[in-house]
């Protein structure tokens, strides 16, 4: 795990905002590829909920301007890379979701083909909700506070057979492919460059 940039999680503003853990999944020359540890905020896909795809979501727009903001200072943005993010078809299902077009992001969402690639198990998949994001979402009745309950979460990839949902992986930590068009949680990824 890296410590990069500063988000709301213990739902207690009166001591500041907490340093973000992001887990490594990959290392290339300069670069790392990393994703939030834990699940920093929970918001719907697109808002209202419809047919849309990574491309035109309102998620991406929030990741790339208020998360990005006021997650990270001036300098920690400079070390964040632009990146070519890729429009990926979901790998299962019989009808072929239209996944829109190729993107360049700073923060994105990771695909089910990153997802299995990177996480090779269903523990590894599992991911646990701070407390800011339960309580931000309302959702403090279905996730016990201090425990180490897991959340769905979202991915870029279209659901595999419907153009309204996308897919996540759920809190058991298997791919749920049909797709959510609820309110689900965010793992932020991103590319950092190791150098200023």
């Amino acid at each position: 795990y890296v410590i990069f940039g500063s988000y709301e999680q213990d739902n207690d503003t009166s001591n500041g905002k907490e340093a973000i853990e992001w887990l490594v999944l990959d290392v290339e020359k300069e670069r790392v590829l990393v994703v939030s540890r834990y699940a920093l905020v929970f918001q719907k896909y697109q808002d209202p909920q419809k047919g849309t795809t990574w491309e035109t979501c309102t998620l991406r727009k929030w990741l790339n301007g208020t998360f990005f903001a006021e997650a990270f200072d001036s300098e920690s943005q400079k070390m964040i890379v632009k990146s070519a993010v890729k429009a990926e078809k979901n790998p299962y299902g019989t009808k072929v979701v239209d996944p829109g077009n190729d993107t360049e992001d700073k923060v994105f969402l990771l695909s089910v083909k990153e997802v299995e690639k990177y996480f090779t198990s269903e523990e590894a998949r599992r991911c646990i909700p701070t407390a800011y994001s339960i309580a931000a979402s309302n959702l403090g009745n279905n996730y016990g506070e201090g425990k180490k309950t897991t959340c769905n979460w979202w991915l870029r990839s279209p659901g595999n057979n419907y153009a309204t949902l996308v897919a996540v992986v759920n809190e058991k930590g298997l791919f749920f492919t049909n797709g959510s068009g609820y309110l689900d949680a965010v793992r932020p990824a991103m590319w950092i460059r190791l150098e200023p």
